[in-house]
């Protein structure tokens, strides 16, 4: 598994030259990058509880689908106090995230960096979201594992803390106004390994339990990554 985890940490979705751009403020229009990744990126992030419900939906085993419902609670704004003491020891207080859903955390983020509510997003948002829920809804489930879990939770901390170098150095917001990407560098990582558990222990039942929950993984890797693609081509035209 930790070689699976490995493989995902390494590849393009992860180190991705969009990523190294934004958080090196290398783009001709820095605010106007990270309005446009504002949009864009709410595309995905709003149908995120869909994709934990539909992960959920391939599981059967009580404890493994429990594990999965304390994360969607989770993405409703109700933390543990384990997890409000992890946030409180980098920074954020309380009331800036429990009891507020992530997508309004988000949603206060888009506001404040000064994007369009109102704006659609790209066909590549469109083909990215709507292609991942197909992944987890009609595939396996160790393809859903490996795209909900190796594909998403296990990378988010590496994805997002160049998000949060770019805004920080690129815009006056403040902690509180970018905390939905903080937030998620302390408590996905914890999900993540909850994730992987769960598919090495359903893994370790089929004979080709490692095959189906890396194409699971990299199906969903090769689909951030494209995205990544086309919003280096917008930032590079702004």
């Amino acid at each position: 598994m930790q070689n699976l985890l490995n493989e995902a940490l390494a590849h393009r979705a992860v180190r991705h030259p969009y990523l190294n751009a934004l958080s090196q403020g290398a783009f001709p229009d820095m605010p106007a990058a990270l309005r446009d990744f504002a949009v864009q990126y709410a595309a995905y992030n709003s149908w995120f509880p869909n994709y934990l419900t539909a992960a959920i939906s391939q599981l059967h085993d009580t404890e493994h689908r429990r594990h999965l419902l304390c994360n969607l609670t989770e993405e409703q704004g109700q933390l543990s106090e384990a997890e409000l003491q992890q946030t409180r020891a980098i920074g954020i207080a309380d009331e800036w995230i429990q009891g507020v859903p992530h997508t309004e955390l988000f949603r206060q983020f888009a506001t404040a960096i000064g994007a369009d509510p109102g704006q659609m997003p790209d066909i590549a948002a469109e083909i990215w979201r709507e292609s991942l829920l197909a992944l987890i809804q009609n595939g396996t489930p160790l393809q859903a594992l490996g795209a909900i879990g190796l594909a998403t939770e296990s990378i988010v901390r590496e994805i997002y803390r160049p998000v949060v170098k770019a805004i920080s150095t690129n815009t006056n917001l403040s902690p509180r106004q970018y905390v939905f990407f903080t937030l998620h560098t302390v408590v996905d990582d914890e999900h993540g390994i909850v994730l992987l558990q769960i598919a090495e222990q359903i893994a370790a039942a089929m004979p080709d339990g490692v095959h189906e929950l890396r194409k699971g993984m990299l199906k969903a890797l090769n689909l951030r990554a494209a995205f990544w693609d086309a919003l280096l081509v917008r930032a590079e035209q702004l």
